[in-house]
């Protein structure tokens, strides 16, 4: 993701919500894609959905078939995911991807790409599950809980169809209050997805330099960190916020917006 897409106001861009039904919760377990649903709306507002049965090529595990409805027999003349790679890539071109727990939907997409030895998607992601936890406060945050709280009519439940309806539905109402407070490009909305609203904090006095005037002055800079996993990397990066103890900012190695813990950045210096 580069720069000048990040600065883009998100209603310029072209949207696709994606969800998917499984056979079971876990990819790494061997669980299937059961339905998928893409849901593209473009800047203009037009909007194209596609959906679409899939074989799993494994039983659906009952308790599975309990919340979807679906079962066996329903996906048994269904065409397998290999079927749908040519609309899924023609859905996703030139747009920024919307999910509701976008990791579960794009772990399970991964894995059936992966399966055919494909990569996964790239495009820029908006998790509109973590903008209701981190920019709302909603009694719950599960996507029917989200849509009743801000009066958008439900689609299906736990129907790939429905589901992604019911999601661009409260992304636009979202969207909506979002931008009366300031929130409008790509990158501000990852941002606020992750550390909620609110101005982008000046650097401490006491924090090292160059980190501080890099902060300040919004200056690449590279950064020894640390991982959770206690690994070493370096990166290169232009800072774009400060929230407490973290830094939201453009990372050249991963190619997109990260979000980096000031305490796990253990060396700075300019490029």
């Amino acid at each position: 993701m580069n720069e000048d897409l990040l600065a883009q106001p998100l209603r310029h861009l072209a949207w696709t919500v994606l969800d998917v039904e499984t056979t079971g919760l876990s990819p790494a377990a061997g669980d299937r894609v059961i339905e998928l649903a893409l849901l593209r709306r473009e800047p203009d507002g037009r909007t194209d959905l596609y959906a679409q049965l899939v074989n799993p090529g494994r039983p659906i595990d009952p308790r599975a078939s309990a919340v979807n409805g679906i079962r066996d027999a329903d996906v048994a003349d269904a065409p397998p995911f290999a079927a749908l790679v040519g609309p899924l890539a023609d859905r996703l071109a030139g747009a920024v991807l919307v999910a509701h727990n976008a990791p579960f939907d794009l772990g399970f997409l991964a894995a059936e790409l992966q399966r055919l030895g494909l990569p996964p998607p790239q495009q820029p992601v908006i998790d509109t599950l973590s903008l209701a936890r981190n920019c709302f406060r909603f009694p719950a945050n599960n996507l029917g809980a989200v849509a009743s709280a801000l009066g958008v009519r439900a689609g299906h439940a736990h129907r790939a169809g429905g589901d992604v309806a019911t999601t661009l539905g409260i992304l636009e109402v979202m969207l909506q209050r979002l931008e009366a407070q300031g929130v409008t490009t790509l990158g501000q909305t990852i941002v606020a997805s992750k550390l909620g609203i609110g101005p982008s904090e000046g650097p401490p006095d006491s924090m090292a330099e160059p980190l501080r005037t890099a902060i300040a002055e919004k200056r690449e800079l590279m950064i020894r960190y640390r991982s959770r996993g206690r690994a070493m990397t370096i990166r290169r990066i232009r800072p774009i916020a400060l929230r407490g103890s973290y830094l939201v900012a453009y990372c050249h190695l991963r190619r997109e917006e990260r979000t980096f813990s000031i305490d796990r950045i253990a060396l700075a210096w300019w490029p």
